[in-house]
């Protein structure tokens, strides 16, 4: 008979913990009853595959029928921005981006320009360029990088004094 994973034990304890079945330093606690009564085994280590399986099995049907909030929702990793060679750096594209969503703050009424949209309007403004929303930073090089979060500072300077001149005035 094939043995227990490692990643069946991790389960089991991680969806144990989440229905509060665990307690640390007691191995007499509702999982290990919940496993014993399932397995007639009572360590987790000492399970067969099959029996990890239906110890899974069981826990999750009674997560269903929990009262517990689901669980939150996995952190996405942050979009990869994409370095051209003498261009904008991952680090300007990524505070050129946290700039535009500050200015967007500001908007009185929302816009029916996407963020990138916007972005091409200044870029056009600014430099002359013909910008993409998929790749804005495409045909920027490291200085003008520079000069678009200067540019795009001021911008969000001005949206917060018109802002608050707004909410006073």
């Amino acid at each position: 008979m094939e043995t227990i994973k490692k990643q069946q034990i991790k389960s089991i304890y991680a969806l144990g913990a989440s229905l509060n079945m665990l307690e640390r330093d007691n191995h007499d606690d509702a999982l290990h009853q919940l496993v014993e009564g399932i397995t007639e085994k009572s360590s987790v280590a000492a399970l067969t595959y099959k029996e990890g399986n239906e110890v899974i099995a069981e826990l999750i049907q009674r997560m269903k029928f929990s009262h517990l909030p689901p669980a939150p929702p996995k952190k996405r990793k942050p979009k990869k921005c994409e370095e051209v060679p003498g261009g904008m750096t991952e680090g300007q594209q990524r505070k050129v981006w946290s700039l535009m969503y500050e200015l967007k703050k500001f908007d009185s009424q929302p816009s029916v320009a996407t963020l990138g949209e916007r972005l091409c309007g200044i870029i056009k403004r600014q430099f002359n360029i013909d910008a993409m929303a998929q790749k804005p930073f495409q045909f920027l090089r490291r200085e003008d990088g520079n000069k678009l979060i200067e540019i795009l500072k001021s911008y969000c300077g001005n949206a917060e004094t018109r802002h608050i001149r707004g909410e006073s005035g």
